[in-house]
């Protein structure tokens, strides 16, 4: 796996082969971070259900300046921590090991700008919800920053109160969904 654009575009990096986390593909992550290239510079970005930590790896890429990577494999920690090192970002990373429904409520009241997610495609949307409320009620993202989640195109992300749709398309078997904070 590599990294696909950005100032580390092409730096090799490790992956977890386990059929339970799934590296987010390539051309989704291009598109994800095309839509927000020059947007991301100096942003604060969480990125939920990290997994290897590519959606987080990619955003340091492109200029975001922190990332807290949630992750609850034991793997995935350690490939992230792998892949942290391989390119010298330790300053700008920080890992919170547990189930991101519960751990995100040590980032209340921080103000990020952008929260970036992988969920498992079986994990259950009304989960996804209360992650998404939480979110909101524990004021973790900024006014105007964006959720961007990645599921299985069959389903649809539920809008939330306080936030509205600006982009929803698929990649294949893969549907992604963008919500920004109005409120």
């Amino acid at each position: 796996m590599r990294v696909i654009s950005g100032i580390y575009k092409g730096r090799k990096l490790k992956f977890i082969k386990n059929k339970d986390i799934r590296p987010t593909k390539d051309v989704v992550r291009k598109a994800i971070f095309d839509s927000l290239r020059g947007w991301m510079v100096g942003k604060k970005v969480v990125e939920i259900f990290a997994g290897n930590g590519i959606l987080g790896i990619e955003a340091v890429s492109h200029g975001a300046k922190k990332i807290i990577f949630i992750e609850k494999d034991k793997k995935g920690i350690e490939t992230i921590k792998e892949n942290i090192k391989i390119l010298g970002i330790e300053k700008k990373c920080e890992i919170i090991k547990g189930d991101c429904e519960y751990e995100i409520e040590k980032l209340e009241n921080i103000k990020y700008d952008l929260i970036i997610g992988d969920p498992p495609y079986l994990f259950p949307i009304s989960k996804l919800q209360r992650i998404i409320e939480k979110i909101k009620e524990l004021n973790i993202l900024k006014k105007g920053g964006i959720i961007v989640i990645e599921y299985d195109y069959k389903k649809e992300i539920p809008v939330v109160d306080g936030y509205e749709v600006i982009k929803r398309r698929n990649y294949g078997k893969t549907g992604l969904t963008y919500l920004r904070r109005i409120r």
